[in-house]
């Protein structure tokens, strides 16, 4: 399943305790193919790195960037 996930559904799957954790583990388990943009991007980047810090935004990217399930356009 292609999916575009806004910045608040990614950023309230990252945490382990999160209800919407079944989110992000799907797609590490690339069972979920994110579509993306270089401008989404920049915003998952802004946003998490104001809620969670600059290194959690930087972990969050490099894992996407590191997956064959992120499709960017």
């Amino acid at each position: 399943m292609r999916v575009v996930l806004d910045t608040n559904v990614l950023l309230v799957s990252i945490g382990r305790q999160s209800p919407f954790r079944p989110i992000f583990d799907a797609l590490l388990q690339q069972r979920l193919t994110l579509v993306v943009s270089t401008r989404i991007l920049l915003e998952y980047e802004e946003i998490i790195g104001q809620r969670n810090g600059p290194a959690v935004a930087h972990n969050v990217l490099q894992a996407l960037g590191n997956l064959r399930n992120v499709s960017r356009h």
